[in-house]
C-alpha cells in the first residue's frame, strides 16, 4: 500500500532513496527578515495588501512559514536535480495517461489554512541535504511529523464525509496523490531553474516560501522579480505583476512535455537573456 494511504498515519521510519549527492554545508541563507527588507521596495499596494489579507486569514501558516530559513537550495547544483527531471515511469507521481478526471477530487485539491505542501519539499531539503525524487517525497509527507501538514488532515476530512458522500480510500489516496505530486513538479521546475541561474548564469537569486506562496514571485534580485509559469489554455500568466512595483521577468515554460514524465523548463538562451537583463537592472552589480 503506498506510503500515502490512511494506514500511514501509523508512525513508522523512512528511509529515503539516495538520488542525489549530499550537498556541502550551505553558504547563504534567506529568512523571512531577509526576503521582507529586499522584497517590500518592490511591491505596489496590491502586493503589500495580499500579505496582510495572507497574515489575516492563514494565522496558522504565518509562523512556520516566516520562521523558516532557506540555505541549502542555494547550494543544489543542476547536475544533482537533472536526474530527477525525466525519471524512469516508477518514480514518477502519476502512471502513463493519468488524467484529472480520474484522480482530482476537488475538495482535497482546495484543502487550506496550512501550510503549502510547498514548505515540506524544501523542509526535506534543509534536513537531507538534498533534493527529494518522488519516492522520498512519499516516505517524507508519511513522517510522523510531516503529516498534519497535509496527508492527515486529508483523511481526516475523509472520515467526516456522511458515508454516501465517501469515496473509495482507494479514490481518495489518488486525490492526494495527485495534489501532492503537482506541488512536487512544481518544485522540481523551481529548483531545476534556480541551480541553472546561480550555477550556470552567474546569478545569485533569491527566494522565501512566503514570496512564492503569497506573492507568487518564486525570485527575485535587486530590483528584478522572476515569475515562472506554464502556458496552458485558462491561464497565460501569474497575478504577481500586479503586485510588484518593481521589474518583473516572465519566464513560460513549455505548454505540453514531449515525454510523459519529464518536467518542463526553461530553455538556456530564455536563462541567458533574463541574467544579461537582471545584470543590467542592477547596473552589473551582482553579490554572492
Amino acid at each position: 500500500m503506498s506510503l500515502l494511504s490512511r494506514r500511514s498515519r501509523v508512525a513508522r521510519p523512512a528511509t529515503p532513496h539516495v538520488d542525489a549527492a549530499v550537498l556541502a554545508p550551505p553558504t547563504r541563507e534567506v529568512s523571512w527578515q531577509d526576503a521582507e527588507a529586499e522584497v517590500m521596495p518592490l511591491l505596489g499596494p496590491g502586493g503589500k495588501s495580499m500579505l496582510s489579507w495572507w497574515r489575516e486569514k492563514r494565522p496558522s501558516a504565518v509562523e512556520p512559514m516566516q520562521g523558516f530559513v532557506h540555505r541549502r537550495i542555494f547550494d543544489v547544483r543542476p547536475e544533482q536535480v537533472e536526474p530527477l527531471l525525466n525519471p524512469p515511469i516508477e518514480r514518477w507521481p502519476y502512471p502513463l495517461g493519468a488524467t484529472k478526471e480520474g484522480w482530482r477530487i476537488k475538495a482535497v485539491e482546495d484543502m487550506t489554512g496550512g501550510e503549502p505542501l510547498v514548505l515540506a519539499m524544501h523542509r526535506f531539503v534543509e534536513t537531507h541535504g538534498r533534493v527529494p525524487s518522488w519516492p522520498d517525497v512519499k516516505a517524507w509527507m508519511s513522517e510522523p511529523h510531516v503529516l498534519p501538514t497535509f496527508v492527515g488532515p486529508a483523511w481526516q476530512m475523509y472520515h467526516g464525509l456522511p458515508e454516501e458522500l465517501r469515496p473509495s480510500q482507494k479514490r481518495w489516496m489518488k486525490a492526494i496523490t495527485w495534489r501532492i505530486g503537482k506541488a512536487y513538479l512544481s518544485f522540481l521546475r523551481e529548483m531545476d531553474f534556480l541551480s541553472r541561474m546561480i550555477h550556470r548564469h552567474g546569478i545569485p537569486i533569491r527566494s522565501h516560501v512566503v514570496v512564492d506562496s503569497v506573492l507568487k514571485i518564486d525570485f527575485w534580485y535587486g530590483s528584478s522579480a522572476v515569475c515562472l509559469y506554464i502556458k496552458n489554455d485558462y491561464h497565460e500568466r501569474k497575478v504577481s505583476p500586479r503586485l510588484v512595483s518593481g521589474h518583473v521577468y516572465d519566464i513560460a515554460l513549455s505548454k505540453r512535455h514531449k515525454v510523459w514524465n519529464e518536467v518542463a523548463r526553461a530553455s538556456d538562451s530564455d536563462l541567458e537573456n533574463l541574467a544579461d537583463s537582471i545584470r543590467g537592472d542592477n547596473d552589473g552589480r551582482l553579490a554572492a
